[in-house]
């Protein structure tokens, strides 16, 4: 009967019913959960009736050997992704967005003007330190993204552990001992910036406090009960807190840039500034990046954007964790990150041009109130960023010392 319909349809019938009979199916064997393509049985049992030219028995052999590649192809990829979840970790996308970000957005972000100002004393040098910046940012984001890929096919829980299962063994003391040192020295970085804040902060208060005082004081009422916490995903209101702080900074920049308050030689706040804190320009712009200088610059976008010792863990503790869930986090928390590095870098150099100080704080006036909250608001910042770089030390050591997994878990 069925061959009967197709002679009465003629040809173009006849060749759309072989196409449909001869689509692959696919299957999955009990044995293996790779894809296994089967050929429905009414490719053998059919013949064409002799209505079908030559022609159309050549497009339907090509059309369905290109099928078959096709599937093929995309057996193999879903072999090489995986897209199931291999961890139990409890984290969503928006909660480790946060984390990372204020990961990487640290008080680093404030020195950038001045790595602009190293090698450029004109608007132009602009052009090429946003390109710089959007540059080796995109780069570490891919670099992060890799990590978290590796730990993926191999099943690593930390930086470690994915070396010595894709490199070898032999050698997979060194991230860990590299991980371990810079995150050390981030830690360090971060109690000296806290311990001077603080006591700036107490003394506008009208408290007279060393500085030794204030770092105890900030380490034992915030910083060790957050480094204790064994959950990232805990830290995420905080974290927004602490790049809230970063943004409100960043508005308070604009404001002041834009209002020209600066601005020589009439500026409101500008006798309340040290001279060598001065707004200072000249005509070195787009061609300076070519200037020995401009690595200061690249020197301090190496380590800006610096969280990868924590890309395993953020890959382990994101719930239902498969690759594309992880990118999502990846990919966001870069763009996000360069962004606000790149407005705050750019605010910062027209405003003050070569006078920029390492910390662009410096150079607002004590007065300047506005600029005084943008203080408080980077020690929010930094007060929450310390605990993800402690983070990536706690386990670096832990790595350094040879622990067992249930000995980590513990930790």
């Amino acid at each position: 009967k069925q061959i009967a319909t197709m002679r009465a349809s003629g040809t173009s019938a006849a060749a759309l019913a072989v196409l449909l009979a001869a689509t692959p199916s696919l299957a999955f064997s009990p044995a293996s959960p790779q894809p296994v393509l089967r050929v429905s049985p009414t490719v053998s049992s059919y013949a064409p009736s002799k209505c079908a030219s030559t022609l159309t028995r050549r497009h339907v052999a090509t059309s369905t050997s290109s099928k078959l590649r096709m599937a093929d192809a995309a057996a193999a990829t879903a072999a090489e992704e995986p897209e199931e979840s291999v961890g139990g970790g409890t984290a969503t996308v928006p909660q480790l967005i946060f984390n990372l970000i204020k990961a990487i957005v640290g008080a680093g972000v404030l020195s950038l003007p001045a790595g602009i100002a190293s090698f450029s004393d004109a608007p132009t040098g602009l052009i090429p330190a946003v390109g710089l910046i959007a540059g080796i940012g995109m780069i570490s984001g891919y670099g992060f993204s890799l990590i978290g890929r590796v730990c993926s096919y191999t099943g690593a829980n930390s930086y470690r552990e994915a070396w010595a299962k894709s490199v070898g063994k032999k050698s997979d003391w060194i991230p860990a001992a590299s991980c371990t040192f810079k995150t050390c020295c981030a830690t360090l970085a971060y109690s000296m910036i806290l311990a001077d804040t603080f006591k700036s902060l107490f003394a506008t208060a009208g408290f007279a406090v060393s500085r030794t005082t204030s770092l105890l004081g900030v380490t034992g009422a915030f910083l060790f009960p957050l480094c204790l916490l064994k959950d990232l995903s805990s830290l995420a209101p905080f974290s927004l807190l602490g790049t809230i702080g970063m943004v409100y900074t960043t508005i308070a920049m604009a404001i002041r840039y834009f209002g020209k308050t600066y601005l020589a030689p009439a500026g409101k706040f500008l006798p309340d500034v040290a001279k060598e804190l001065q707004p200072a320009f000249g005509d070195v712009g787009l061609k300076g990046v070519l200037n020995p200088n401009s690595f200061i610059l690249i020197c301090m976008l190496s380590t800006a954007y610096m969280a990868h010792f924590n890309a395993p863990k953020f890959y382990t503790e994101l719930k239902n964790n498969t690759l594309k869930r992880y990118n999502t986090v990846v990919s966001a928390s870069f763009a996000v990150s360069i962004a606000l590095m790149a407005v705050v870098a750019s605010l910062g150099f027209l405003t003050f041009g070569a006078g920029s100080s390492p910390l662009i704080l410096n150079n607002y006036a004590s007065k300047d109130a506005l600029m005084s909250i943008s203080r408080v608001a980077v020690a929010v910042s930094i007060v929450f960023s310390y605990p993800l770089a402690f983070a990536g030390l706690r386990d670096g050591a832990v790595d350094i010392l040879g622990a067992s997994d249930e000995k980590k878990a513990d930790i």
